[in-house]
């Protein structure tokens, strides 16, 4: 399997920050440098950096697959259920269904290139070597 582009993960991670960003932006009363944004925002620029510098690192990659199902799963499906568990009860309407279906298919592209490149990343384990 081919390695995955730093382009290709730098987009998936720009598509998944920026499907959260218009999602709390349309739904909630939150500026883009809220800490609710800019976290985020920070973290999936670290993971970038990360897999920009170690391409073939399968630590970075699962790290990417890892924080993309957590917003698609956590942040696309379950915060727009009503759920008792919620500290909030959400807002049951089109738009905020709709809000979400733009947060949850923008964690899409991240969760498959970072798929991809823990696939095709190298072993985490040393091969040994007769000496």
């Amino acid at each position: 399997m081919h390695p995955v582009s730093r382009v290709a993960m730098a987009v998936a991670l720009a598509v998944s920050a920026l499907s959260m960003l218009a999602h709390n932006l349309y739904e909630l009363p939150l500026s883009p440098i809220d800490l609710e944004n800019s976290g985020p925002i920070a973290f999936a620029a670290i993971l970038g950096i990360a897999y920009a510098l170690r391409p073939e690192s399968r630590a970075v990659a699962a790290a990417a697959l890892g924080w993309g199902v957590l917003n698609l799963v956590i942040g696309g499906i379950v915060s727009v259920l009503p759920l008792a568990i919620l500290p909030f009860v959400p807002e049951q309407s089109l738009t905020h269904y709709g809000a979400h279906v733009v947060y949850t298919v923008g964690q899409v592209p991240l969760v498959l290139v970072a798929y991809r490149a823990l696939r095709a990343g190298g072993s985490t384990r040393r091969e040994l070597r007769p000496q």
